[in-house]
């Protein structure tokens, strides 16, 4: 059975991830675990009472819990009936983010990531700077970002935006298999010079190979590398946009430099974003 990560901090802004996630599950069939990582602040020594106590451990985690639980409750209530229904378990623990969030991919054979991810200057929820580019670098699996306020849609149109440096085929099995889910059209985009990867190539990789028929192939014009994609992805519509994360270099060569921010942070449509 395949299961979806969902992190969250257990706000009310990050819920709208959670609720996109049990959207896509019912879709996926596929279970969902709630995540959320807390802290434990340590002793202090105050000179006037001296010790100041810290925050218990097993405190913490059962006021977690309990929001998790709560947060489950409210996410089934928003069930669809006839869909797959997906069983919703929780979880949470103290830690480095990445490291944790890896860990648990792996012990628990996880299908996806699910974040939440606002669309202005700041990521939100439970994502700030290093802790992005931590889960980005040590997580080996999709992870996908959900704009604030962004509700699921079954993905009709799907762009997908290649360096055209390689094949991918793992992360291109992965966009064919969300594709098929509705028989969802794949727009290969790229900008810039073809690389040693060409657009024949990548589109024969797609019809041939995986055998789906329903992508075509998009040349975008030079210029800025998120804003161009941001503009095509609102002129077709698209539902979904995917990239390959390149480890240790944040969406690799596809958005380089402060690029990489400014896709995350202004994208309104969800990011996929596949491992290579």
């Amino acid at each position: 059975m395949k299961t979806i990560l969902v992190l969250t901090d257990l706000t009310k802004k990050s819920e709208n991830a959670a609720l996109y996630a049990l959207k896509l599950a019912e879709n996926m069939d596929a279970n969902i675990i709630l995540y959320h990582s807390f802290k434990v602040f340590q002793t202090v020594v105050m000179p006037e009472t001296g010790m100041w106590p810290a925050e218990d451990y097993n405190v913490v985690e059962h006021e977690c819990l309990i929001q998790l639980k709560k947060l489950a409750d409210r996410m089934s209530k928003h069930h669809q009936p006839g869909n797959f229904k997906p069983a919703i378990n929780v979880y949470c623990e103290t830690g480095e983010l990445g490291a944790r969030v890896a860990r648990l991919v792996n012990d628990r054979n996880i299908e996806m990531v699910v974040m939440g991810a606002k669309s202005d200057d700041i990521l939100s929820h439970i994502l700030f700077g290093s802790e992005t580019t931590s889960v980005l670098d040590e997580v080996k699996c999709p992870i996908l970002f959900i704009p604030d306020q962004c509700s699921f849609h079954p993905y009709k149109t799907i762009v997908y935006s290649t360096d055209l440096k390689k094949a991918y085929p793992k992360a291109v099995g992965f966009l064919v298999e969300i594709a098929g889910l509705k028989n969802s059209d794949i727009i290969i985009t790229h900008v810039g010079e073809t690389g040693t990867f060409t657009q024949g190539q990548a589109l024969d990789l797609i019809k041939n190979i995986f055998e789906y028929p329903h992508v075509t192939y998009r040349q975008i014009p030079q210029g800025n590398i998120s804003e161009q994609l941001n503009k095509f992805t609102n002129l077709v519509q698209a539902d979904l946009i995917v990239m390959i994360h390149h480890q240790h270099t944040l969406l690799g060569e596809i958005i380089p430099g402060s690029n990489s921010k400014k896709m995350l942070y202004s994208h309104k449509t969800p990011l996929l974003i596949l491992p290579d």
